[in-house]
C-alpha cells in the first residue's frame, strides 16, 4: 500500500471547522481553524490593513470565508483526506465542482512528484450545506490599480507600464526582494501588505514525513487580493501572469506547475467571484496578451530595477540569485536577446551558460529532456528561440556550444515572436491599449 493509500485510510476526514473575522484598530485579523480528526489540529491566521472608511462586515465575512477554502488546500495536502468537511458555511454545487476541480489541477504537481494516482472525483468529495446564495450587493466605489509584486521581472515590467495610473502595490508578506522593488517604485500610491502565518504543526508533519508538496500559491493570492482590494478601495487586481504559463510542465498531462497562473484558472476565477459578490472589482492578468519573451524584451529596458529584481524562489528571501536552479537560468536565457553578456554578469555574477552543474536544467528548459523543471519558466519553443539568437549574433558557451545543433533546428525567431499578441485574456480595453502602445515603441 502506498503512503498516499495508508494515510487516506488512517485519515478520511479533514475539517474546515470555523473563521473568526475580528477588528484590531485600522485592520482584520481572521482566523482558520482546520482539523484531520486523530493527526492534528490547525490554525492558519491573515490580517489585512484596512484603508476604507466604512466596511460591510458581512461581506467581508463572506470573502473571508472563501479564503479559507484555498487555505484548505495547505493543511489538507498532508494525508489527503477522502472527505473535505466544510462545518462553517454553505456552498452550491456548482462552487463545490469548482472546488473539486481547483484541488486535482492544483495539486497536479503535488500529486505526480509524490506516485499519486488517482482521478479527479476521487482525490476528494466535499461535504457540506449545500444551497444556492444570491451575490452579496458591494455598494462601494473604487478606483485605482493593486498590483501584485513578488519580486520578479513579470511584476515589474506591469508597475513600469502602468506608472500613469493610480498604483498600490500589493504583497503577501514581502520578502527582502519585493520590499527592494517595491522600494524602486517611487510613483506608487501606497503600499499593501497582507500577513499570512502558516501554522507550525503543517511544518512539523511535513518533517515527519507526511505527504508535502506544490501547492496553486497563486491561488491563495488570487482570494486574498479581492479582500486587499475591498479594504484598499482599489478596483483593480493586476496580476502579471503571461500566455507562456499555460504551458503543462509534463508533456502530454495536465500537470502544470503554473496552473493556478494559467488563463483558465484566470477565467475560472473570474466566473467564481461572480458568484460572491456584484462589486465592480476586476481580477485580469495585464500580461496575459504576451509571452515570456516579450516580458523579457521590455523588462530589459527598466533598467532601474535591474539590480534589485530577483526571479530565484531559492534565493529571493536573501535577495540574491542562488545560481544554481532552472530559474535562475531561465531568466539567465530569456534576457541573452536583450542584454549584453557584462550587463547579465553584472545581473547574476556569473555566466550561467557556462556552469556545467546546470546541463539538465538546460535540457529540460529546451524540451531536449520531455519535462519542463517544476519552476515558473517560459514555454520550451521561447527559450530554444532566445537561445538561437545569442548563436546567431555570435554568443558561445560551454551550454550552447554543447546542443548547438538542436538550438539551430528552433525555426522560431525572436523578431516575429516580439509581435505576437494572444486574445485569450481578461484584459479591460483600456489597458490594452496601454500595453500595445509600449508594444510599439
Amino acid at each position: 500500500m502506498s503512503r498516499f493509500d495508508e494515510l487516506r485510510e488512517q485519515f478520511g476526514t479533514f475539517q474546515y471547522k470555523e473563521y473568526v473575522v475580528e477588528r484590531q484598530d485600522d485592520s482584520y485579523r481572521v482566523v482558520f481553524r482546520f482539523s484531520i480528526p486523530g493527526l492534528s489540529d490547525f490554525e492558519s491566521k491573515w490580517e489585512f490593513p484596512v484603508r476604507i472608511p466604512q466596511v460591510d462586515e458581512e461581506l467581508l465575512r463572506r470573502l473571508c470565508f472563501h479564503l479559507g477554502m484555498v487555505e484548505t488546500i495547505s493543511y489538507y495536502k498532508c494525508a489527503c483526506p477522502k472527505i473535505v468537511e466544510v462545518q462553517c458555511g454553505s456552498l452550491s454545487e456548482e462552487q463545490c465542482l469548482w472546488w473539486q476541480k481547483l484541488y486535482y489541477n492544483g495539486l497536479g504537481e503535488f500529486m505526480y512528484r509524490n506516485g499519486i494516482e488517482v482521478s479527479l472525483p476521487e482525490l476528494m468529495e466535499i461535504r457540506c450545506d449545500r444551497r444556492d446564495t444570491a451575490p452579496s450587493h458591494d455598494s462601494h466605489s473604487y478606483s485605482g490599480c493593486l498590483v501584485s509584486v513578488g519580486g520578479g521581472k513579470d511584476s515589474v515590467v506591469s508597475l513600469e507600464l502602468l506608472k500613469g495610473q493610480r498604483i498600490t502595490t500589493y504583497s503577501v508578506n514581502g520578502n527582502e526582494t519585493t520590499r527592494n522593488v517595491i522600494d524602486v517604485c517611487d510613483y506608487k500610491a501606497g503600499d499593501y501588505v497582507a500577513k499570512r502565518i502558516l501554522d507550525k504543526r503543517l511544518l512539523e508533519l511535513n518533517a515527519r514525513g507526511y505527504l508535502n508538496g506544490h501547492i496553486p500559491f497563486s491561488a491563495v493570492v488570487a482570494f486574498s487580493s479581492v479582500i486587499s482590494a475591498y479594504l484598499s478601495g482599489n478596483q483593480y487586481i493586476v496580476l502579471s501572469n503571461e500566455t507562456s504559463a499555460n504551458e503543462t510542465t509534463v508533456k502530454d498531462s495536465f500537470v502544470n506547475h503554473q496552473y493556478s497562473k494559467s488563463f483558465e484558472f484566470e477565467q475560472d476565477f473570474t466566473r467564481y467571484f461572480e458568484t460572491l459578490t456584484d462589486s465592480d472589482i476586476h481580477y485580469f492578468s495585464f500580461l496575459r496578451p504576451l509571452t515570456e519573451l516579450q516580458i523579457a524584451w521590455l523588462f530589459s529596458r527598466c533598467t532601474a530595477y535591474h539590480k534589485v529584481f530577483r526571479s530565484c524562489n531559492a534565493g529571493s528571501k536573501q535577495g540574491i540569485w542562488c545560481c544554481n536552479c532552472p530559474k535562475c537560468l531561465f531568466v539567465y536565457i530569456i534576457l541573452t536577446p536583450f542584454l549584453e553578456e557584462g550587463a547579465l554578469t553584472d545581473i547574476f555574477g556569473e555566466k550561467l551558460l557556462d556552469k556545467e552543474s546546470l546541463d539538465k536544467d538546460f535540457r529540460e528548459l529546451t524540451g531536449i529532456e520531455e519535462n519542463k523543471p517544476f519552476e515558473c519558466v517560459g514555454t520550451r519553443k521561447e527559450v530554444l528561440a532566445s537561445l538561437k539568437c545569442f548563436v546567431e549574433k555570435g554568443g558561445r558557451s560551454l551550454l550552447t556550444d554543447r546542443y548547438r545543433k538542436e538550438i539551430l533546428a528552433e525555426p522560431s525567431r525572436v523578431d516575429d515572436m516580439l509581435n505576437e499578441w494572444v486574445e485569450e485574456n481578461h484584459v479591460p480595453k483600456a489597458f490594452q491599449e496601454i500595453l500595445k502602445g509600449y508594444m510599439k515603441q
